[in-house]
């Protein structure tokens, strides 16, 4: 299809990890903001990825420009656990054992902005907003629940922003979403039911993909040219994948080899981030993020085969609240030191809910970094190290079996950008 040849470079790069935020959402999408770890995203006017978080935050940057950057996702995780397989009346024997993995995965993301006038900004922005990836050594323990789980949404976001008063900007963005989806693992059947004979093999779900339709909005208040306050609003995005499924099937009458037509429903949610931004003096600004997320949608996930369930796996999934703070110090014109911390909770309400393909835990955030200017150019790095709290999974799909592990789960992120004003 065209559209994955347009976007193979980001689709490659950009798979991401679940250990950067909640459930599957991401915001690495701005190298100055990892800095400070997202706090006052939209309403620093240092950077132009307000066009992402804030659109009405365009309005604070006084020239137009372009930024692209690339932020690395760097994980290591130990599991060790237990595992049992389960179809019909069928059960398979248990297995036990422990195994570890690092991912490494980059997000690039690009912005342009054009200042019409005064009052006027238009923008847009190519960015990864949601995206998970697990990938467990083939043949684990648990590979009957899962052994790669890829999930890639990307946005193009066509924003606009205007200066209703000197104090106060609006600003409103569309979010054409691309999402695509690759899940394996290992297949265990029950080939006649109540038979108790059964069948091994593997489940390979690949090429499921869709393009859905949203729309940010925000309010930028500045009462004072030291103090701004923001409030934006993402809308969900309903997706149907739809893709293919290659299964291949070990029995008592033979090997097996076949395709099926699979599709899945899944909704990146509603996000309300509050930003806020105090310059203290020359040299200090400080600055605070809460985003609400409404995961709540994720009950269910259900993943359909020539038409009929397969696979219905119970996720029941809360609302969740990102907390942050940061800071930035102006040690001389030419160069900004950053620093901020943030506590992210999990959408994840219990043990019996979390899964091998997202085994999501609450984490807190510690970021620094840096920004130096010349001339028209900006450029920045970032880093933050990610302290995952320890997670224990039990949860499966319906009829699926056992699935008992904990997980050790450490990351790293790394950014680097380029910012060019004209």
């Amino acid at each position: 299809m065209q559209k994955r040849h347009l976007l193979s470079f980001i689709l490659t790069c950009a798979v991401a990890t679940g250990a950067s935020a909640a459930g599957y959402q991401l915001q690495e999408y701005s190298v100055t903001n990892l800095g400070r770890a997202f706090a006052g995203v939209g309403v620093m006017g240092d950077d132009y990825s307000a066009i992402a978080f804030n659109p009405a935050g365009m309005s604070l940057m006084n020239k137009s420009g372009v930024q692209m950057g690339a932020i690395a996702v760097d994980v290591y995780g130990k599991a060790k656990g237990e595992s049992q397989a389960a179809s019909g009346s069928a059960v398979g024997p248990l297995k036990r054992g422990s195994t570890h993995s690092n991912l490494f995965r980059v997000m690039p993301h690009f912005y342009g902005q054009y200042k019409a006038t005064d009052k006027l900004d238009l923008g847009i922005g190519l960015y990864v907003p949601f995206g998970l990836a697990n990938d467990y050594k083939k043949g684990w323990y648990g590979a009957d629940h899962g052994e790669y789980s890829g999930i890639t949404v990307v946005d193009l976001t066509p924003s606009i922003s205007y200066k209703v008063l000197d104090t106060l900007s609006v600003g409103v963005g569309v979010n054409i979403q691309y999402a695509v989806a690759h899940l394996t693992g290992g297949l265990f059947k029950e080939l006649v039911p109540g038979s108790g004979i059964t069948g091994t093999g593997t489940s390979d779900m690949h090429d499921a993909d869709d393009i859905g339709v949203g729309y940010n909005i925000g309010l930028v208040w500045q009462p004072r040219k030291s103090t701004r306050f923001g409030i934006s609003y993402r809308s969900k995005v309903d997706h149907k994948l739809q893709g293919k499924n290659h299964i291949t099937m070990s029995t008592p009458f033979g090997y097996k080899d076949s395709d099926a037509k699979v599709n899945a429903k899944i909704t990146t949610p509603e996000t309300i981030i509050f930003s806020a931004a105090q310059d203290l003096n020359d040299k200090w600004t400080i600055s605070g993020i809460a985003r609400y997320t409404r995961w709540s949608r994720f009950g269910t996930l259900d993943i359909y085969q020539d038409g009929k369930v397969v696979s219905r796996t119970r996720e029941n999934w809360k609302n969740t609240w990102y907390f942050g703070a940061g800071a930035d110090y102006r040690y001389c014109k030419n160069l900004t030191f950053r620093f901020g911390t943030a506590w992210d909770n999990t959408a994840i309400r219990s043990a019996k809910y979390r899964t091998a393909r997202i085994p999501d835990e609450r984490r807190i955030w510690a970021s620094i970094g840096a920004s130096y200017t010349k001339n028209n150019w900006q450029f920045d790095v970032g880093y933050s190290h990610l302290f995952v709290h320890s997670a224990h999974a039990k949860g499966t799909a319906e009829n699926s079996g056992k699935f008992d592990s904990k997980y050790h789960i450490q990351s790293n992120i790394f950014g680097m950008g380029l910012q060019y004003k004209f």
